[in-house]
């Protein structure tokens, strides 16, 4: 087994990368395993950006190869300065991030505006960083749909999984089980996340 350091003290982010790296022989480790206290100034003008100054960061903090991810959401029919882009938290340009209730709230009739269903698409950027200075990325857009009714299963730190569905099961995301879970983050993102490891870590 391989241990490598994922970025973030989100649990379901761990847990979202932790399904597509276990089947490959990797352990992954947080922040949170290492009191990782930095913060990063994620002011990119994309993910990718973003992703690797968090990748940069943590592992200049604690001399180790970290892996790092950002994300940014895009709606097909939204005009661009309507998008919420690397801004996915911050609703009518306030500067203070919304409770998870607000957020649900705001996509909900964002949805409703536009007819009960919105077609996205989520761009996942992701960043290899190591001491030495070393640092690579890549950045990959997987479709989503927003809808405006929410499901009451709310996921603790990716609240809009409950207005999203996946398009080819028109499942809530939330209520996904576990192993249904797994394999819709291994179609979406896991082949090229698993590729992208194996080639470069």
């Amino acid at each position: 087994m391989k241990e490598i350091i994922y970025g973030t003290s989100n649990p379901a982010k761990v847990a979202q990368v932790r399904d597509v790296l276990e089947p490959l022989g990797f352990v992954v480790k947080s922040l949170a395993d290492f009191n990782s206290k930095i913060t990063v100034d994620e002011d990119g003008e994309t993910a990718e950006e973003n992703a690797l100054k968090k990748a940069v960061a943590y592992s200049k903090e604690l001399n180790m190869p970290v892996l790092s991810m950002d994300v940014a959401l895009y709606f097909n029919d939204l005009p661009e300065d309507k998008q919420p882009g690397l801004h996915v938290r911050r609703i009518n340009n306030d500067e203070s991030r919304p409770s998870d209730e607000d957020m649900l709230a705001y996509y909900a009739n964002l949805a409703a505006s536009m007819g009960d269903r919105m077609k996205a698409y989520w761009r996942y950027a992701f960043a290899l960083a190591w001491p030495d200075g070393r640092k690579v990325s890549f950045a990959h857009d997987t479709p989503r749909i927003f809808v405006s009714k929410p499901s009451p299963k709310i996921v603790e730190g990716f609240p809009l999984e409950s207005l999203q569905v996946d398009p080819e099961t028109n499942k809530y995301i939330s209520e996904m089980s576990k192993e249904e879970l797994a394999s819709f983050w291994q179609n979406s993102i896991g082949i090229p996340l698993s590729q992208f490891v194996q080639d470069n870590y």
